[in-house]
């Protein structure tokens, strides 16, 4: 089968695959908690100061339902989750690729000839390096649609959410430092999550119900898309990072910011010439959404999501962070490799050039 009529069979595939959960779906939106910026702090942030939404844009998701909406995945490293923040707004690639990794059985350098020549969004085609996260969003993609539009229209307050839930996680004792990941808390009270060793990525399993304690809000209870057997925190197969994570969140701003160096050379690696995005600019930037990669899917808030207004809310996100350190000194690639070693962002110095499927060890 040549590459082009697996492509158009797997996207079939996946398009039927979320018509189907699409058709299942309620027409009235849920209400969507406040979104929490991410905790990566790659530079400078200011204490919790937040962009309210432009005028006449209110508060559609609530923030117990944003926390039910984020609960699986709040526990998550910094970086692996801001990429699946940016995944699940593209939630008919992410099916793609999971059927198409489902599907897949090469390895080394025939299994990365082969995704190079998939025309996915980088951020979902960064995890599948790590096939137990692009599994939990691709198998269970009615959640994934709310997760990632969730995150279109309230970025802020989704990351508040992940925030409050890491703090009754720790507060539980069941959110601490180890072998796996390295617990932390910046300046300005936000938690980070880091691998221990940089180099190794663990994909926590965990049950929200467990491991954040008594759940506060019995009108919203945390999606099911974890296995109900699932205790407090367990770990799996440690996966090499290599270039495959270059984001992590920008708390303040509820943004996301990018490792220039890793995008570009992750870019180069799983892109083939003639389907490579073009290459940013300095050492570091920050993430803007990209409709091209949702195809036809519809919108769960269609009069409050990508929308002019919406559109800038996020543009002004990331100018106000953009301006916060211009002012601070930050910026530069200096200042990418000089944070990124301690807020999960790994400098693009670093001499692993590969990506996030060789070094895989269980723990």
């Amino acid at each position: 089968m040549s590459r082009q009529t697996c492509w158009s069979a797997c996207f079939g595939v996946s398009w039927l695959f979320v018509a189907s959960v699409w058709a299942q779906t309620p027409t009235t939106p849920l209400p969507v908690a406040q979104s929490a910026a991410p905790l990566m702090t790659p530079l400078a942030q200011a204490p919790g100061q937040l962009v309210n939404p432009p005028s006449g844009q209110a508060n559609i998701i609530s923030l117990p339902e944003l926390q039910a909406l984020v609960a699986p995945v709040a526990l998550y490293p910094d970086g692996l989750l801001a990429q699946m923040l940016m995944a699940a707004t593209y939630p008919l690639e992410v099916a793609s690729a999971t059927i198409w990794l489902q599907n897949n059985r090469l390895t080394g350098s025939a299994f990365e000839a082969a995704l190079a020549q998939q025309r996915w969004d980088n951020s979902v085609k960064s995890l599948v390096h790590f096939p137990d996260a692009l599994k939990l969003l691709g198998n269970q993609l009615e959640w994934t649609h709310r997760l990632g539009d969730a995150y279109l229209v309230q970025p802020s307050e989704l990351m508040q959410a992940v925030q409050a839930l890491r703090s009754h996680a720790r507060q539980t004792g069941n959110l601490q430092s180890g072998t796996q990941m390295l617990v932390s808390t910046d300046p300005f009270s936000n938690i980070i999550i880091m691998p221990t060793n940089p180099d190794i990525v663990y994909v926590p399993t965990y049950n929200p119900m467990v491991v954040y304690g008594p759940w506060p809000y019995p009108a919203y209870q945390p999606y099911a898309v974890y296995n109900p057997g699932w205790g407090a925190m367990a770990f799996g197969v440690g996966v090499g990072a290599g270039v495959a994570l270059w984001a992590t969140p920008y708390w303040g701003y509820g943004s996301i910011y990018i490792n220039n160096g890793y995008y570009n050379r992750f870019n180069t690696l799983y892109n083939a010439p003639g389907y490579r995005y073009p290459a940013r600019v300095g050492g570091a930037s920050y993430w803007a959404y990209n409709g091209a990669h949702r195809y036809n899917v519809p919108y769960r808030y269609p009069n409050h999501g990508v929308t002019p207004a919406a559109q800038q809310h996020l543009n002004q996100a990331r100018q106000h962070a953009q301006q916060y350190v211009h002012n601070h000194g930050g910026g530069g690639s200096a200042a990418v490799q000089a944070t990124g070693a301690h807020h999960g962002v790994r400098p693009a110095t670093t001499s692993n050039a590969n990506g996030g499927r060789n070094g895989s060890r269980r723990h």
